[in-house]
C-alpha cells in the first residue's frame, strides 16, 4: 500500500450527540479524541457513500481515558470515515482524522 488516498484532515468538536464530518482516507491514517470526559464516541466507517456506517470501535471516556490517539489502517478505497458522539454527558470532546 503506497500513500493515503486522502492526504487533508477532518477536525471538529461534539458539544452534544451526533456525528462528525466524513472523510475519504485509505492506508494508515491516524485518530484523535481529547477531553473525552465520560462521552462515549463511536468510529464509523462507510462503504456505500454514507448511507450506512458500521461502527469500528467505540471509545467510553470512563473506562479507556481522556484522549485517544491510534493509527487505522484502511486497506480498501473509497471507504468514508467519522466520528459519532453516542453518549454525551458534559464539555466539548475534540476529534480529528488526517492522513499519516
Amino acid at each position: 500500500m503506497a500513500g493515503n488516498y486522502n492526504t487533508k484532515s477532518e477536525a471538529g468538536t461534539f458539544t452534544g450527540t451526533g456525528a462528525g464530518a466524513s472523510i475519504e482516507i485509505w492506508g494508515n491514517f491516524n485518530i484523535s479524541l481529547s477531553a473525552l470526559g465520560t462521552n462515549v464516541v463511536s468510529l464509523q466507517r462507510s462503504f456505500d457513500n454514507g448511507t450506512s456506517w458500521v461502527d469500528v470501535a467505540s471509545y467510553d471516556g470512563a473506562s479507556d481515558g481522556a484522549s485517544i490517539q491510534r493509527i487505522v489502517t484502511e486497506v480498501e478505497k473509497g471507504v468514508l470515515y467519522r466520528f459519532n458522539c453516542t453518549t454525551y454527558n458534559s464539555g466539548t470532546v475534540v476529534w480529528r482524522i488526517s492522513a499519516a
